[in-house]
């Protein structure tokens, strides 16, 4: 016997984890309904995008592959119409090899001689960035030091135990206040590489400074210390690129970058950056950063597993880095206002999570991480800002957003194991036409068949159980 269940999604929150006996039903025929209700007039924060990077040689990675194949692996990490990513992270390094500063001034006011770090161009990020730009003329550029040189810092090293702080800071106790000198060095790698025809967008000089790893390149700093960077470093910035912006500070995670905030706030920072930047490892996003900022654009810029396997599925083990789990990771961020999302790597060549296409010898796989990306930033542009938003049940999640050109993206996760119908009211708009693209197991970002009737700002459309479904609109 077939049996068929409507449930009225406003009056009932349905739980995916529901028990249904062994012959009561067939799940493949269960049907729920959901109300999602979208508000143009409310709008919230502007979109900045989402990205990867190439830092410590993972832009070197796709070098084992053919000519043709590194070219497709950035095309689809880049284009607009595919991974659709238009935030690149680039390291300014500053090891032996990998710095523009291979021999430090003997005193903050001896001559600085910067020179471009050759060797795989600059560890073949400039490459990548040149690659990236050939398929996304508007490539966002994040150029961001994970330490200074060791010389610069209270540690007197680049890495290692202790690794310090920048000198000048309060409780740094160095001889000479390397503040400027710092300020000069992360501005030139800006030159260096606008003479090479790529523009930074973004420029920070922290790195998780919560955390000392002592194995890589790192600079400790509170907010308090902070400010004491950001006060030197933030003027010198704006007249040296005026629209050049500012980032503060990339802590490991959202509770760490509250901490270094509020601290900052104190001593009258919150002026002194353009960006709040921080990362997903410590501690997710609970809450907006809004009430400890200016009016600043929030951006994750760098989370993974980093650990030794390798997913590249969408939903078959519920493991957290598949790609149905970043859909939601990214819904959850984007409610609390964050306006962009970065993975950490875009490519490496060992079995990790770290990176969203694995690279073994001659061939490639990508993740279905990158497909969750793609079915929010295909569609919802830089620029477009996320409009008010809501269900009628908790397992089926929502964001919108309307572009600079009119056209409003709405992806749609079902996290049960069973369809929605869903109701799509819009309001504040005058939508023409509907189109749908489907992730799940056996769909990447694809384009459905499905026609839909809109009537009145309303239509009605059926998500597939465990996918993302991404409406695009068309509006007068």
């Amino acid at each position: 016997m077939k049996y068929s269940m409507i449930l009225a999604g406003a009056a009932t929150a349905v739980s995916a984890q529901t028990t249904y006996y062994a012959g009561a039903a067939n799940v493949n025929n269960l049907t729920f309904q959901a109300t999602i209700n979208i508000d143009a007039r409310k709008q919230y924060q502007k979109m900045l995008g989402g990205g990867c990077s190439g830092a410590f040689g993972a832009a070197c990675a796709t070098n084992s592959l053919s000519a043709a194949d590194q070219n497709t692996v950035v095309e689809t990490l880049f284009d607009e119409n595919i991974g659709a990513l238009s935030i690149l992270r680039n390291l300014i390094g500053s090891s032996p090899g990998t710095t523009i500063l291979p021999v430090c001034p003997a005193t903050p006011n001896s001559v600085a001689n910067y020179t471009f770090p050759t060797a795989n161009n600059d560890s073949c990020q400039l490459t990548l960035a040149q690659n990236a730009l050939k398929f996304n003329p508007d490539l966002y550029v994040y150029a961001d030091a994970w330490s200074a040189p060791g010389c610069f810092k209270s540690s007197g090293v680049e890495n290692g135990v202790g690794n310090g702080v920048i000198c000048g800071v309060r409780r740094s106790n160095c001889t000479y206040d390397w503040r400027e000198q710092y300020a000069n060095y992360l501005i030139e790698y800006v030159r260096l590489y606008q003479a090479r025809g790529v523009k930074v967008s973004l420029l920070g000089a922290y790195n998780e400074p919560d955390f000392n790893p002592i194995t890589y390149s790192a600079m400790l700093s509170d907010g308090y210390q902070a400010y004491d960077f950001l006060s030197v470093f933030y003027p010198m910035v704006k007249k040296a690129f005026p629209s050049l912006s500012v980032s503060c500070c990339d802590s490991t995670g959202a509770r760490q970058q509250r901490d270094l905030l509020y601290e900052l706030g104190r001593v009258g920072g919150l002026n002194l950056f353009d960006v709040n930047t921080y990362h997903n490892y410590q501690s997710d996003i609970k809450e907006p950063f809004d009430d400890l900022l200016h009016g600043q654009p929030t951006l994750e810029t760098e989370w993974s597993d980093g650990g030794s396997t390798w997913v590249s599925a969408w939903d078959v083990q519920g493991q957290n880095f598949e790609g149905f789990q970043w859909a939601i990771y990214m819904h959850n961020a984007f409610k609390n206002n964050v306006a962009g999302w970065s993975h950490w790597w875009c490519t490496w060549t060992q079995p990790t999570d770290a990176s969203l296409v694995a690279v073994n010898g001659t061939s490639y796989q990508v993740s279905a991480r990158l497909w969750a990306f793609a079915g929010y930033f295909r569609f919802a542009r830089p620029g477009a800002m996320r409009l008010a938003a809501t269900t009628s049940v908790m397992e089926v999640y929502v964001t919108a957003w309307e572009n600079t050109n009119g056209t409003i993206a709405i992806p749609v996760i079902n996290a049960a194991h069973y369809t929605y119908t869903l109701d799509m009211n819009l309001a504040g708009t005058n939508v023409t036409h509907v189109v749908a693209y489907l992730t799940d197991n056996t769909h990447n970002v694809t384009l459905t068949n499905e026609t839909f009737a809109v009537n009145g700002g309303k239509f009605t459309a059926e998500i597939e159980p465990r996918s993302m479904k991404t409406f695009f609109l068309d509006c007068n």
